[in-house]
């Protein structure tokens, strides 16, 4: 299945109408209008026209913003007066021109007007026109220089609000590239409030997944968490890392070691230019096939492979615990499997294996809870009974003797021979006891 089609099929498992769900938007209405918690990634308003479809590059070119609506939408915000001046300001030069020439047109017609009330000379009535007339060029150059000046510093000259917008969209296009190139990694910025400012495809297809949801920027991370614990330890993490830490999280989803999907999330502040913390980026690394490993490592670093019992090393690590903790009364029994070598020759190595793995199943059905079985040899089995007295032991060795008789493997019978030893005070060592042990059980051979 493709990778669209499974979207689409968690989409309507969480309820979503896929059939009026547009991809090429991630951003419903709401998440837009809650764009004003999004400092990190906030593009540049764009502007409203009538006809809200997306042009087509092969059509003819789209008439410009200043053709279709007066204003923007930030200079819709503005006061009426600075609407009433801004087409003045935006156009200065053919302001100032018509200025200019209404100056003349009057400084003309009221210079008549009064040489002919006061009878002035023509001469005289050109010499004041000629004054005005320059003092109205001065004061519409001064009037220019003005415009200019504040349309640059107030409004932003066009071509560097584009400039703007294209350095923006491009610084973004690299931040998308590089949150969706991280291999095998969830990525998601959010801002002081914990919305999401940026995410990758991996990570909203895995809280589609995980909790039926469609997240947006904008949206609140923890509203989307379903799970109170969940939800309250991720809150706790972010809130130390906008105190400045750089922290580390382990997540298990599911009771069970062998089927549970380990998650480790790694959140660092986000920095301005002058060292504030202005939000969160978050990676989210899926190490379930890690910590499987090292369960497996672990476990065969103290599990015989063969047996599944426990080996000759945890069997030291009791024999120390033991001995530190100074435990009392504790009794041991060795059991030695007789002629290993023979059966593998004759019977071959599959018979002796099973052999073998008879024998724990017996030693832990007869142990139970009482003690640890271990494989402590090739041919040799110990069990471990701390807090075990002299008689409890010796009636733990009768039980498997009975146990043991007559239990043939595939026609090979299973002969075997125990010995024993308990400790009662600390003046007795471990490896003594573990020698008595063996002691008795070559007797027993004899």
């Amino acid at each position: 299945m493709m990778y669209k089609d499974d979207l689409d099929k968690l989409r309507r498992e969480a309820g979503i109408d896929v059939d009026h769900f547009d991809p090429s938007s991630d951003e419903p209405a709401s998440a837009k209008s809650s764009s004003k918690y999004l400092p990190l990634s906030k593009e540049p308003t764009a502007r409203v026209y009538p006809d809200s479809s997306s042009p087509d590059p092969s059509s003819p070119k789209a008439p410009s913003p200043r053709e279709t609506e007066p204003f923007t939408q930030e200079e819709k915000k503005l006061t009426w007066w600075q609407k009433i001046s801004l087409p003045f300001i935006r156009n200065s030069f053919m302001s100032v021109l018509f200025f200019v020439l209404i100056t003349l047109v009057w400084i003309v017609i009221s210079h008549t007007v009064l040489a002919s009330i006061r009878h002035v000379d023509r001469r005289t009535l050109v010499l004041f026109m000629i004054k005005d007339a320059i003092f109205m060029i001065v004061l519409a150059t001064v009037m220019y220089r003005i415009f200019l000046n504040q349309f640059a510093n107030t409004y932003h000259l066009e071509e560097d609000f584009e400039k703007a917008q294209e350095e923006t969209k491009k610084w973004q296009s690299i931040q998308r590239s590089m949150m969706e190139t991280i291999p095998e990694t969830l990525a998601y910025t959010l801002d002081r409030d914990f919305r999401y400012t940026s995410f990758n495809t991996r990570h909203k297809y895995s809280m589609l997944r995980m909790w039926h949801s469609e997240i947006h920027v904008g949206d609140c991370l923890l509203d989307h968490i379903t799970d109170d614990k969940i939800r309250e330890v991720i809150r706790k993490d972010l809130e130390q890392t906008l105190k400045g830490e750089y922290t580390s999280q382990i997540t298990k989803f599911g009771d069970n070691d062998r089927t549970a999907i380990f998650w480790q999330h790694y959140y660092a502040p986000i920095l301005d230019e002058n060292k504030n913390i202005i939000g969160i980026s978050c990676y989210v690394n899926n190490i379930t096939s890690l910590k499987q490993s090292q369960n497996k490592n672990l476990f065969l670093s103290y599990h015989d492979p063969l047996t599944q019992l426990y080996n000759r090393i945890h069997c030291e690590d009791v024999f120390t615990k033991a001995d530190r903790e100074e435990t009392v009364p504790f009794s041991i029994i060795v059991i030695d499997i007789l002629g290993m070598h023979q059966i593998n020759d004759n019977y071959g190595t599959t018979t002796g294996d099973n052999l073998l793995i008879k024998v724990g199943e017996l030693l832990t059905k007869a142990v139970k809870e009482t003690g640890t079985v271990a494989r402590w040899g090739s041919d040799e089995f110990i069990v471990l009974l701390p807090d075990t007295d002299h008689a409890t032991a010796e009636a733990l060795v009768n039980i498997c003797k009975c146990d043991f008789s007559g239990v043939t493997v595939n026609g090979v019978p299973l002969r075997a021979h125990f010995g024993f030893a308990t400790r009662t005070d600390m003046s007795r060592s471990i490896p003594d006891l573990l020698r008595s042990a063996e002691r008795q059980s070559m007797q027993d051979r004899l």
